[in-house]
């Protein structure tokens, strides 16, 4: 052990992310994969979304209270489920204005992930709990318990492969900024409030109509939701043709990469080749997701995708096939989706926000005859 303490001491910043980011998304589809609870594939997605970030390690009591703050508020959209139904408009009137809540708290420098959780959460469960009861309380059992494991298998992995610490001269390196701007976690420098408006209600005119529509004719589509609601909170990076490219990139190489893991996993259906694999594969994208590259985010993109797919062929049944084909038209669904909506409503948005310009009129200046 100490051997290894060492080794990873040696580390660089990139190499000890990349190593803590295949351990704990192997270890998480080992776990998921294995005793496959309900909703089990989210411990993996989640667990690799908050090791692929450059964020800090949270300390434990932040994650108890990021845990509780989670539980309470998928419980209350149970209890608005149950007791709002009949009353459809201010049931979506109220869920709207949760989405936007969320939507410009983490454009406001909220935990990603933190977000994420609670966005699959508040839109899944008043979905579910209009077409069957009993299916939102299983969702919401499996989804929290998924979003528990997440937390803890994070937690061990920053405790087993630690962040190398700065020495002094290093941290006196660190250029201090003095200016008075709001940076978020990672040190960026954080939009103005009128732009978090902007933001915050792109995401919401994204992720509603699809809520509306599932609401309305109870469909059972639940990962075109999910999805849409991780793609939605970041709307800035998908906005226009560079960002619609991207998005559509990054999907598609998680596709393709699951599909190839698909039909090599069917030549060896074993659970310990089904590690090795996701190993590989992690360990690849990782040293792009790591790396100073603008396309790091796609990779990370495509590691989300390529769980969700291969998670449909986990648990052996006979028509894997098909929900596996099935899931690539939804997650293909989704993004045409993103992209129609971001083209459709940034133009408009950006009117809404533009500056109204006063046309001022000078008085005519007198002349003087001569």
């Amino acid at each position: 052990m100490t051997f290894i303490t060492q080794k990873i001491a040696n580390f660089s910043p990139t190499e000890t992310s990349s190593l803590r980011l295949i351990v704990g998304v192997v270890l998480a589809v080992a776990i998921a994969f294995g005793f496959n609870w309900p909703f089990a594939f989210i411990t993996p997605v989640f667990v690799a979304k908050f090791l692929s970030n450059k964020k800090p390690k949270l300390p434990l009591k932040k994650l108890v209270s990021i845990f509780l703050i989670l539980t309470a508020a998928i419980v209350l959209g149970g209890v608005l489920t149950r007791f709002l139904t009949p009353f459809p408009a201010v049931f979506i009137l109220i869920i709207t204005l949760l989405i936007f809540w969320i939507s410009y708290w983490n454009n406001s420098g909220g935990n990603e992930v933190i977000v994420t959780m609670l966005l699959v959460g508040l839109t899944a469960i008043p979905v579910l709990g209009i077409i069957d009861q009993r299916l939102a309380e299983l969702f919401t059992f499996g989804f929290l318990f998924s979003c528990f494991v997440s937390l803890v298998l994070v937690m061990v992995m920053h405790e087993l492969i630690p962040d190398k610490q700065l020495s002094e001269h290093e941290q006196l390196s660190i250029p201090v900024n003095n200016a008075p701007v709001e940076l978020d976690a990672e040190g960026l420098p954080l939009p103005d409030k009128a732009v978090r408006v902007k933001l915050a209600l792109l995401s919401t005119v994204m992720i509603m109509p699809v809520v509306i529509y599932f609401l309305s004719f109870q469909s059972t589509a639940l990962l075109v939701l999910i999805f849409i609601s991780l793609m939605a909170q970041k709307p800035d990076l998908v906005a226009g043709i560079k960002g619609s490219k991207a998005l559509l990139v990054g999907n598609i190489m998680g596709g393709l990469i699951a599909i190839a893991l698909y039909n090599v996993l069917k030549v060896a259906p074993t659970f310990s080749f089904l590690l090795l694999l996701f190993a590989l594969i992690v360990g690849y994208l990782a040293k792009h997701i790591f790396s100073e590259k603008r396309t790091a985010p796609l990779y990370a993109m495509a590691l989300g995708t390529t769980i969700i797919l291969i998670s449909s062929a986990s648990a052996g049944a006979s028509d894997a096939d098909e929900k596996f084909y099935v899931r690539i038209m939804q997650i293909a669904f989704a993004c045409s989706y993103i992209v129609f909506a971001t083209v459709l409503a940034n133009p408009l948005l950006q009117k809404l926000s533009a500056p109204t310009v006063t046309k001022t009129i000078e008085p005519d200046k007198p002349t003087i005859k001569a």
